[in-house]
């Protein structure tokens, strides 16, 4: 994974992501990323980092979409966001807040981010989104 700071868009695999959304904005791009974490939740198995990542940005896109963007949201994306009806407690907005959840409790991501002099801004990102699911 190629990460060049703790944000949840500064990553190669959530740029992949915001590039796949705003080609093809829709559900369908952030369902196919949260539901990798809710499967491997279930199985109870290791989040990978390029996952967690995506999950993440697609959680920031949901936010956005829910009319709470983040500071690091891409303009791009936030163009494309425009065309995405979430309604009130969608399905995409509890995936998501679970999905930021399991990274703060255990993730490849949460570890490398660890090892990092980051770590605490990392957590007080994933905190802020939290907050703006709600």
């Amino acid at each position: 994974m190629g990460a060049w700071g703790h944000r949840n868009f500064e990553n190669d695999p959530a740029a992949d992501l915001a590039d796949e959304f705003t080609d093809m904005p829709g559900e369908v791009v952030l369902l196919e990323a949260l539901s990798v974490i809710e499967e491997i939740g279930e199985e109870g198995g290791i989040i990978e980092a390029d996952d967690a990542s995506a999950a993440l940005a697609a959680a920031e896109i949901v936010a956005a979409a829910l009319g709470r963007p983040g500071p690091d949201l891409p303009q791009d994306v936030m163009a494309a966001v425009a065309q995405l009806d979430l309604g009130e407690d969608s399905e995409l907005q509890e995936m998501a807040q679970e999905a930021v959840e399991a990274m703060l409790r255990a993730s490849e991501l949460k570890e490398l981010m660890q090892e990092g002099a980051d770590y605490d801004r990392w957590v007080a990102v994933q905190q802020d989104l939290l907050a703006r699911l709600q």
